[in-house]
């Protein structure tokens, strides 16, 4: 048996770097235009919303993941302390 990791659901929140993020990877795939767009934008969520950047740090990196830009998304704190495993 294969353990995967528990997705949250998804939060409206990161619609529009959801969608920002897959125009990013179209274009330039896993280069380093795409994780300075990556980083920009994971800047500009946690001074949106600080209190809550864990969380929302951890969702970009299965973005990332999802997209196929990382083979395993690195996740941040101590209940996640490890990548993903798919």
């Amino acid at each position: 048996m294969c353990a995967h990791a528990v997705r949250p659901t998804p939060d409206s929140i990161l619609d529009p770097i959801r969608e920002r993020l897959q125009r990013q990877y179209a274009l330039h795939r896993r280069g380093a235009l795409f994780w300075t767009a990556y980083q920009r934008m994971q800047l500009e969520l946690v001074h949106h919303h600080p209190l809550d950047h864990e969380r929302l740090c951890n969702a970009m990196a299965n973005l990332a993941e999802d997209l196929g830009a990382v083979e395993h998304a690195q996740l941040i704190g101590h209940a996640n302390a490890s990548s993903t495993s798919r």
